[in-house]
């Protein structure tokens, strides 16, 4: 159930962004080898969206084996270039330990960082703080200011 409401996150944000992306229009069509050519070609550029959405093909398994480590790779490499639904997703991945082991540190950390851009992560932040003592909880916030200190450089 989780990994379907996961999938259902990641491509409903996927949708409602990149209307104007050749690669969506491929996705759209189904030509998911298609799109993770264009992609691919983006993301070597360093285009967040080109690598997030990659990502989502992992996620998926369109067009691709799925895998969740490398859907997690992907996601990790577009929240650290300012991508704040890719620090949204990276959040609940850490939080229900998808693709990555669980660490309710970072899923808080994450989740901040994407708060702090506007994105609404409350309820993923919500649930990783229960989760974490006094200190930990200290650990989390300082852990957030240090990344997005290099998310800025």
């Amino acid at each position: 159930m989780r990994n379907l409401i996961l999938l259902v996150i990641f491509s409903t944000v996927c949708f409602l962004t990149l209307a104007d992306d050749r690669g969506f229009t491929h996705y759209k069509k189904g030509e998911f080898n298609k799109a993770l050519k264009i992609w691919t070609e983006e993301a070597d550029n360093g285009e967040a969206n080109a690598i997030y959405n990659i990502g989502l093909l992992y996620f998926s398994g369109n067009g691709v084996s799925k895998d969740l480590s490398i859907a997690y790779n992907y996601c990790k490499k577009a929240a650290l270039k300012g991508l704040a639904r890719a620090q949204n997703n990276l959040a609940y991945m850490y939080l229900n330990g998808m693709g990555t082991n669980k660490d309710y540190v970072k899923s808080y950390a994450w989740s901040l960082i994407a708060i702090k851009q506007g994105y609404n992560s409350q309820g993923i932040k919500d649930n990783a703080k229960i989760n974490l003592t006094p200190a930990m909880l200290i650990d989390a916030e300082r852990l957030a200011n240090e990344m997005i200190k290099e998310i800025k450089k």
